[in-house]
């Protein structure tokens, strides 16, 4: 029977033990998106995957660039099915923490590393059109940022600013941007020393981003992670390094989360108050693979343990990625799932997603009709949902585009 049930991470049917089924292999270090209809999984790495698996066996592309996937996957979040979007040929061969962002119906790739990790960095950025899959390499001029990998991204206005990363032996956490009409580079601020307020450098850090200010989450180094009591913020107006001091939930023990790197993080504004809130998930300490969510509130700098709602990731897992619905639902999917020593790790192919609100009742709607006949659309033509009073705007989530 279906239940509506917001703050509880619910399993989605993406993951089979069959190796004929055709959705993504389980994997790391890849990066995910999502708009109202899709969820989109760009890269990743396992470097697992049995060599008689069949439906990969005779894949060409998959033999020239394992244990890395030169894929971009579509699923659909209504109907739970994955499709393998077309001109794998076209993308990077650098396919681990690349950073990625939705933009425009158009997914923004930069960065990422092959294997061996940092010996093949990259500082391109490519264009993909998600209709069509079509990826084209963007033309550009200037001072472009050094190759890394594990940097971040966020969009202010035209520009598309980049932080941080590593080649693999060095860690950054400079910041350049992009004239997306231009295509012109430049150098926003370079770390040299000179203010105390200079963040370390890091990689697999994640980013938020209010309108004026853009706030470092977590990261690390091969040796250290970075926490959350103190974070960097970076502001766009006078270009300068601020230090924020947050604040705990006192009702938690931890009051902050723990220092982390390759974790999950998206951020979503509040529908009942305008306020803009960051949600951070699992993580990584080189010792410890944490299950915890956590809520950072950008107008209060107030953190927020989900815990007390019921939200705790199914199991601890790490070098994930998550992403949020516009209607304020979180998905996960993939990373590695600890289990006793680091030793004993394995990578997933599932997907999870949570809602971080109490969505308007035509979604709730939406989610109980699409539970009861998620078999039964492909037997549906668009005329036919039309006529028993189904929504345009959801028949299009089915795939249909008119």
């Amino acid at each position: 029977m279906y239940k509506f049930k917001p703050f509880v991470f619910v399993k989605h049917d993406s993951e089979s033990s069959s190796i004929d089924k055709q959705t993504p292999r389980a994997r790391s270090g890849h990066r995910i998106v999502c708009d109202e209809r899709y969820l989109y999984s760009y890269g990743g790495y396992n470097p697992w995957v049995p060599d008689d698996d069949r439906v990969l066996v005779d894949d060409k592309i998959w033999q020239e660039s394992r244990p890395l996937f030169k894929e971009l996957w579509r699923f659909n979040l209504t109907t739970e099915k994955w499709t393998l979007l077309p001109g794998r040929e076209n993308l990077p061969n650098e396919l681990a923490s690349t950073a990625v962002i939705l933009r425009s119906g158009k997914l923004l790739i930069h960065g990422g590393t092959a294997a061996p990790f940092g010996e093949s960095c990259n500082n391109q950025l490519y264009v993909c059109d998600l209709d069509t899959g079509n990826v084209e390499l963007l033309n550009v001029r200037g001072t472009l940022p050094d190759p890394h990998y594990g940097q971040a991204l966020v969009c202010h206005g035209p520009y598309l600013y980049t932080v941080g990363g590593t080649t693999g032996f060095e860690y950054s956490c400079d910041i350049h941007r992009i004239d997306l009409r231009t295509g012109v580079w430049e150098s926003v601020y370079i770390c040299s020393g000179r203010d105390i307020t200079e963040p370390g450098g890091r990689y697999r850090h994640e980013l938020a981003y209010d309108g004026k200010m853009i706030y470092l989450l977590g990261g690390g180094t091969s040796l250290e992670c970075f926490g959350f009591t103190d974070i960097p913020a970076f502001d766009l107006e006078k270009n300068r390094w601020l230090c924020l001091q947050t604040y705990g939930d006192l009702n938690n023990n931890p009051w902050i989360p723990g220092p982390r790197r390759s974790h999950g993080s998206v951020q979503y504004t509040d529908p009942a108050t305008g306020e803009i809130n960051v949600i951070i998930s699992g993580g990584y300490t080189g010792i410890h693979v944490y299950d915890d969510v956590w809520k950072l509130n950008l107008k209060r700098l107030q953190w927020t343990c989900l815990k007390k709602f019921n939200t705790v990731l199914p199991r601890p897992v790490y070098f994930h990625s998550a992403a949020v619905t516009p209607a304020g639902r979180m998905y996960t999917f993939g990373g590695i799932n600890q289990c006793g020593s680091h030793f004993d790790s394995s990578r997933t192919s599932a997907v999870h997603s949570v809602w971080l609100v109490i969505p308007k009742l035509t979604e709730i709607c939406w989610d109980a009709i699409s539970y009861y006949y998620k078999d039964s659309w492909k037997d549906k033509t668009r005329d036919e949902l039309i006529n028993i009073g189904i929504p345009l705007k959801f028949i299009k989530r089915l795939g249909f585009e008119n």
